[in-house]
């Protein structure tokens, strides 16, 4: 009978001896080895669903949607009246979604014609999933597209700025990029005001990347931003402009600049450059027109620098104002050179000095102060360092530290030569006299409307710098200046008392002053009693006549005259002024 020889059954018993140690070490590093792996696995998920979640998430998110801004109405402009200077308006940007066109030949060419692009680049826009065609299509543009009925073109919101009153105010307004973003003036200034904030959308791509612009998510809307008011009165803007174009054509000069300033709070009515630019399209014009010379070049002042030479003068009492002054016959050997008088003059009252603009007087009372003594007051009124307007490109002029003078500055300075101002410095010097001696800061941000609150801009201001008496005795003088015994005849006003001086500098080219090139100025306030306006006029390198009394101070008689029609201010019935008429 066949016998089972096989192992009876019953519980496994491990191998003796140092087998069965081996068995357990190998059975240990096996349960190891696949716990390690386990707690990796788990490690790996948690740094992946939790740790990293928004990385991943955001990439992937960043396959799959794509995120385009929503641009935000930039903030309008406002002259202080509120009158519109700035705005933006709702245009349309064409998008082309290429894999619903339909004809492509016929699309280019309708897209061709309609937005002037040459149909080669259009072409070329194609071959992407949703390229754009062009920003900001025009009315016209955008009724012909419509009415073309085009498949697989895509209109979007956008905005575009406007310049309503076209090349009024541009170098104050300024003006923005093809982005929306203020690249000169006020848009510059105020930019980060003016812009608001830009929303965000995202579209969904399918699998080849191809933009599914109807399935979007609006994450943020965009914010318009808020309208701000300029000082600037667009009347008084279009009077200055006006007579900036006569100047303009009847000397040819080079540049002219004129301000009109608020003299108690700094306010800036008026700020004219020629030449100047249509902000509606500031790529067709040269860097020269969009240069805001009045607060970014320099000039030597000439004469009206003696206002600040007489008032430093009688402020530390070192002349009377009746007093005589030898003006030796218009020709003085001072500090190893000599010094010439227009014309020439014997002996003068300082008064006299003043209103026949004697470089010798002028020089021989400020040798009086002294350097230090002169130095200290020219300081006061604020040469060498930015007046602050808010405006870019402010420049803070030439007024060079007393250890860097020569022994001829003494006689240089007091006349307007070796020190550099702006048209701003030297319109904030004569409202020192009108205001009542303080020494304000030019600005042209009035209000910044803020939902249904205007935030208003206080005017800042320094001193008084100079005394009452300092004032009066003063703004006497130069109301002779603008009389016929003065050099600013041509700036008389029938039935108004006017303050002003004259300025005629030679300009330093290569090296020397130039016998041919001048810049003529003329500076003064109204009425006197109760001044409301400074107004500076520069004409630099004028053709034909170079005086500041013939070529700058008629163009202030005709922007005063106007201004005071405008404000209705009458003249006194009782003036006996006799207004020169121009030749």
């Amino acid at each position: 009978m066949w016998k089972d020889r096989s192992r009876p059954m019953g519980k496994w018993k491990p191998p003796p001896g140092n087998a069965h140690i081996q068995f357990r070490k190998r059975l240990a590093v096996l349960e190891g080895t696949i716990l390690f792996i386990v707690l990796l696995i788990v490690a790996q998920l948690v740094n992946l669903q939790i740790l990293q979640h928004q990385k991943y998430a955001a990439k992937a998110d960043n396959i799959q949607f794509v995120s385009k801004e929503i641009p935000a109405q930039r903030g309008t402009i406002y002259d202080r009246n509120g009158k519109i200077l700035a705005l933006d308006i709702s245009v349309k940007t064409v998008y082309a979604d290429t894999k619903n066109i339909v004809d492509i030949d016929h699309t280019i060419h309708v897209l061709s014609k309609t937005l002037q692009i040459p149909a080669e680049k259009i072409r070329a826009k194609l071959k992407e999933p949703y390229p754009r065609i062009k920003r900001k299509v025009t009315i016209e543009e955008y009724d012909k597209l419509i009415d073309a009925k085009l498949k697989g073109l895509v209109f979007e919101d956008d905005f575009q700025r406007i310049y309503p009153k076209g090349i009024l105010g541009s170098h104050v307004i300024g003006c923005v990029n093809v982005d929306g973003e203020g690249i000169e003036g006020t848009e510059l200034q105020y930019n980060k005001i003016l812009a608001g904030k830009k929303g965000i959308i995202k579209w969904l791509r399918d699998g080849r990347g191809n933009y599914l612009s109807s399935l979007g998510k609006t994450l943020s809307l965009s914010e318009q931003g808020k309208d701000i008011y300029l000082t600037i009165d667009e009347h008084i803007q279009h009077i200055v402009e006006e007579e900036a174009e006569k100047g303009w054509k009847d000397f040819s000069p080079h540049q002219i600049s004129i301000i009109v300033m608020d003299p108690i709070s700094g306010e800036i009515l008026a700020l004219v450059n020629k030449p100047a630019y249509n902000p509606n399209n500031p790529g067709a014009y040269s860097a020269e027109h969009r240069r805001n010379y009045a607060v970014t070049d320099l000039f030597e002042p000439g004469s009206i620098f003696k206002i600040v030479t007489a008032a430093a003068a009688l402020e530390e009492k070192k002349v009377r104002i009746n007093e005589p002054i030898h003006c030796e016959g218009g020709r003085w050997f001072v500090r190893n050179h000599y010094l010439h008088d227009t014309h020439s003059y014997g002996t003068l009252t300082f008064d006299q000095v003043i209103i026949k603009s004697s470089n010798i007087g002028t020089v021989k009372v400020a040798m009086r102060l002294g350097e230090e003594k002169f130095y200290d007051h020219v300081s006061r009124f604020g040469f060498g360092k930015k007046t602050g307007i808010d405006l870019p490109g402010e420049i803070q002029g030439i007024f060079r530290p007393l250890h860097q003078w020569s022994g001829y500055s003494i006689t240089a300075i007091p006349i307007g030569q070796e020190v550099g101002v702006t048209c701003l410095q030297a319109t904030r010097t004569m409202a020192v006299l009108a205001n009542g001696g303080y020494l304000v800061t030019p600005h042209i941000l009035k209000d910044i409307k803020t939902t249904e609150k205007i935030a208003r801009q206080e005017p800042q201001k320094i001193g008084p710098i100079l005394s009452s008496e300092t004032l009066e005795v003063l703004n006497k003088t130069l109301a002779r200046v603008v009389s016929e015994e003065g050099t600013a005849t041509r700036a008389q006003i029938k039935g108004y008392k006017i303050c002003g001086k004259t300025g005629t500098s030679q300009k330093f080219v290569g090296g020397r002053f130039s016998h041919s090139l001048f810049v003529g100025s003329f500076i003064g306030f109204l009425p006197l009693e109760k001044p409301r306006a400074v107004i500076l006029v520069k004409v630099d390198e004028p053709k034909g006549a170079y005086y500041g009394g013939v070529v700058a101070a008629p163009l202030f008689r005709e922007i005063a005259w106007r201004m005071m029609q405008y404000w209705d201010i009458p003249p006194e019935p009782n003036d006996k002024t006799i207004a020169m008429k121009l030749p």
